[in-house]
């Protein structure tokens, strides 16, 4: 049994993205896996933006507001053994509140730092190479944090209902084969 975190960033319900996430846990839970989910998009009232003072000359310092990525989101991640990260395509990018949960990694960033597996899931409407920049950030990412990456889902195609059906699938096999 693996210790699972699914950090969303859509505010869409329903969604694209919310329908792979959804899948995945579906299978990652059906396998036996502990999870745990965090919906950003759809709770960024309950957050703060990445806060940074000088603490010395040179060096920034992190100013910690307790709220629920202090007290739930991060124990959570410290925790995982698997995090899963999923957005849709915004702008070439991934949507602002997955960034801003990313962002508040700095201060735990040792911590965070290598023995955790990640998945990616990611849709969008438009074709594959609308995505470039977008996988490359998120390639840039998991390799910063060693993070060793373990499976994807990309619904490049998410306007075609039987195309994003058989991605929801994929998301959720791929969630069931987690153990």
């Amino acid at each position: 049994m693996k210790k699972i975190v699914v950090l969303t960033g859509s505010p869409h319900h329903p969604g694209t993205s919310e329908q792979l996430a959804d899948a995945f846990v579906k299978g990652a839970i059906g396998a036996g896996n502990e999870v745990y989910r965090f919906d950003a998009g759809r709770r960024i009232d309950e957050f703060s933006l990445i806060q940074l003072e000088d603490n010395h000359p040179g060096q920034e310092i992190e100013v910690e507001p307790d709220d629920i990525i202090k007290r739930e989101v991060m124990p959570k991640l410290l925790e995982a053994d698997l995090v899963v990260l999923v957005s849709s395509l915004y702008y070439y990018g991934i949507n602002s509140a997955l960034k801003a949960v990313i962002d508040r990694f700095y201060s735990y960033n040792h911590e965070l730092h290598g023995g955790k597996q990640a998945v990616t899931l990611v849709s969008g409407y438009g074709q594959e190479d609308a995505f470039a920049s977008l996988n490359l950030y998120l390639k840039q990412l998991l390799d910063y944090m060693r993070w060793q990456p373990v499976g994807s889902v990309l619904a490049a195609d998410s306007w075609n209902e039987q195309k994003l059906a058989q991605h929801v699938q994929e998301a959720y096999t791929l969630g069931k084969g987690i153990a």
